[in-house]
């Protein structure tokens, strides 16, 4: 996702902070989703940061719909970007999660089973979710 951190933060009516511009950049930055922890190893090191205020950064963004969240088995939540404030900006895509070790991958062309644009006319979608679980290449 292409933008200024602190422009998005503002378009969306957002205070602009320092947690919440650093999560949001990682996230930009990121080709699949993040969980806490792994947000938390990518902050900058010369600065400290405080867990609650990263959780609460991510919490602020995913209420205002620039965040999906994705749960694993292992109840670690990963989230990823979904919107510029204005856009959906992922490409519509899936993910894989694997039932033993909590891992996550993205799939690019989830889209076969799909209902049809008739099927979804005079439906108003808010989001749509496309997970597969099962058993990773490692796990089985």
């Amino acid at each position: 996702m292409a933008g200024d951190p602190s422009q998005i933060l503002k378009k969306i009516g957002l205070k602009v902070t320092k947690n919440r511009e650093q999560v949001l950049s990682i996230l930009q930055g990121s080709p699949r989703p993040l969980n806490h922890q792994e947000i938390m190893e990518k902050l900058p090191k010369e600065e400290s940061w405080d867990r609650v205020t990263i959780y609460r950064a991510l919490s602020d963004l995913e209420e205002k719909n620039l965040l999906n969240s994705l749960h694993s088995t292992d109840r670690v939540t990963y989230f990823e970007l979904k919107s510029d404030g204005n856009h959906v900006v992922s490409a519509a895509h899936g993910h894989l999660i694997c039932n033993v070790c909590g891992k996550i991958e993205c799939i690019d062309d989830p889209w076969n089973g799909m209902p049809s644009s008739k099927q979804l006319k005079g439906f108003t979608t808010e989001s749509v979710e496309i997970v597969f679980r099962g058993k990773c290449r490692n796990c089985q």
